[in-house]
C-alpha cells in the first residue's frame, strides 16, 4: 500500500537489483506506458546498465505474451498476433445498450466463441477481454502459464494494482496459487483514476479490491512516509479519504529559502487567479482540457488530474470540479461512495504539491473557509 510520494518505484528497483545480484530474474508488470518508461529509467540510473534479468512489461502485453499465446491452442488454433485496444465494449452497438448478435462467450456446443474474445479477423485479442481469456486458458491448462512464469522469473512485481479490476483479480488468484515464489503487488487505491477494462465484474471499489487481496493471502505492508509533500499538505491529502488509510508522515524537513514565504494550503479567488499564476507560476491541475478555459490565462502550465499521477511540482493550483468543491469548502461532507473517481482525482491533485497548494474558488464562496485566502497586494509588494 504505497502512498503518494512514498518511493514505491525506488523500493521496487532496489528489491529487483537485490534479486538480480542473488542470481535471479525479475518481471515487473505495470499498466501505463509512462510507468514502464519510468521503471526502466530508474533501474538504469541505480544499476548503471541495462540487464536482461530485469524485464518490464505492460499489463496487456503480459497477458498476451505470457498467459494467452503460449497456450491459446486449447481454445483457438489461429495465432493471436496482437491486441485490439477497447475504450468501450466492442460487443455493444455504438450509443446503445444492445449487444451485437453472435458475440456470446460460448457457442451452442459449449466451445469458446472467438468472436467474444477476438477481433473479427480472429488475430487480435480485445483488451477488454484479455484477462478473462487468460483466466479461461489458465483453467483449461491447469495453471500452466503460472508454472512457466515460476520457471522463468524468481521474483514478480505487479505495479499500479489499484487500476486492476474484475477478471484481473482472477488472473492474480491463479498466479498466487501456482507460482513457487510470492508475488509482490504495489499500488495506492487512493490513486485509482484508470481502469484496465469495462464491465461490472467485482471487485470494483477500493474496499472490495483490498478485501480480494487479503482473501488471496496477501500480507499488507503500508508505505506511509511521503518524500514529496510538506506535512500540512500531507494532512490535507489524508482528509480526502478520512480515516480509511494510515496517516501520512512527511519526510520533507527543510524548505529551500525561495519557497519559504508561501507554504501550505490556500484559497485563491477566481478574480486573483491571473495574479497568483503570475507571482508563483504553479502547475495548474484540472479535470479535463476544457476545464477553466475562460478562467485560466494562456501562459498557465496545466495538467489533467489523471495525467499528473506520478509527477511532483513545487507549487500546485487546483481547479476543483463541482463534485470536488464540497471538500474544499468545508471538508466535513464525505465523498459519496459512488463517486470514487472524483475523490481519488482530488487526492492525486493534492499530493502533486511539494510546498504550496492553492484551490480556486468563486469569490462569493471564498470567505470563512478552513484555508486562508491568498491576497494579491501583499504578495506583489513582497516580490518588488
Amino acid at each position: 500500500m504505497a502512498g503518494a510520494g512514498s518511493g514505491k518505484t525506488h523500493k521496487v528497483i532496489i528489491e529487483s537489483i537485490a534479486e538480480i545480484e542473488r542470481g535471479g530474474k525479475v518481471l515487473v508488470v505495470t499498466y501505463t506506458t509512462s510507468n514502464q518508461q519510468e521503471l526502466r529509467r530508474r533501474f538504469l540510473e541505480v544499476f548503471g546498465t541495462h540487464s536482461d534479468r530485469f524485464v518490464v512489461k505492460g499489463l496487456f502485453s503480459f497477458y498476451l505474451e505470457d498467459m494467452v499465446r503460449p497456450y491459446q491452442q486449447v481454445l483457438f488454433s489461429r495465432r493471436i498476433d496482437g491486441i485490439c485496444f477497447n475504450q468501450r465494449n466492442p460487443h455493444m452497438k455504438p450509443d446503445s445498450t444492445f449487444m451485437i448478435p453472435g458475440r456470446a462467450e460460448q457457442l451452442d456446443d459449449k466451445s469458446y466463441n472467438p468472436k467474444h474474445f477476438l477481433s473479427l479477423c480472429e488475430t487480435k485479442a480485445h483488451t477488454g477481454f484479455l484477462a478473462k481469456l487468460a483466466s479461461r486458458i489458465m483453467k483449461a491448462t491447469k495453471n500452466s502459464a503460472a508454472v512457466r512464469l515460476g520457471e522463468i522469473y524468481t521474483q514478480v512485481f505487479f505495479d499500479e494494482v489499484q487500476d486492476l479490476i474484475g477478471w484481473d483479480y482472477e488472473v492474480l488468484k491463479g498466479l498466487s496459487k501456482a507460482m513457487p515464489t510470492p508475488i509482490t503487488c504495489v499500488g495506492d487505491f487512493r490513486q485509482t483514476v484508470y481502469e484496465t477494462t469495462f464491465g461490472q465484474k467485482a471487485p470494483k471499489t477500493a474496499a472490495d479490491k483490498i478485501a480480494a487481496f487479503k482473501s488471496m493471502g496477501f500480507v499488507e505492508e503500508a508505505l506511509v512516509l511521503n518524500r514529496r509533500c510538506i506535512q500540512p499538505i500531507c494532512d490535507v491529502a489524508d482528509a480526502v479519504h478520512k480515516g480509511a488509510y494510515e496517516a501520512t508522515e512527511s519526510a520533507v524537513k527543510e524548505t529551500p529559502p525561495e519557497f519559504a514565504h508561501h507554504l501550505g494550503t490556500f484559497i485563491v479567488k477566481e478574480s486573483d487567479v491571473i495574479e497568483y499564476i503570475k507571482v508563483f507560476d504553479p502547475m495548474v491541475l484540472r479535470w479535463s482540457v476544457t476545464s477553466g478555459t475562460k478562467l485560466l490565462p494562456a501562459q498557465a502550465r496545466c495538467y489533467n488530474f489523471g495525467a499528473s499521477k506520478g509527477l511532483g511540482f513545487e507549487r500546485v493550483l487546483v481547479l476543483p470540479a463541482e463534485s470536488q468543491l464540497h471538500f474544499v469548502l468545508d471538508g466535513q461532507k464525505p465523498f459519496p461512495a459512488k463517486d470514487e473517481t472524483a475523490q481519488n482525482k482530488m487526492y492525486v491533485a493534492i499530493t502533486r504539491a511539494r510546498f504550496s497548494l492553492g484551490f480556486i474558488v468563486q469569490d462569493k464562496k471564498a470567505e470563512g473557509l478552513r484555508f486562508p485566502v491568498w491576497t494579491a497586494e501583499p504578495q506583489k509588494r513582497d516580490h518588488l
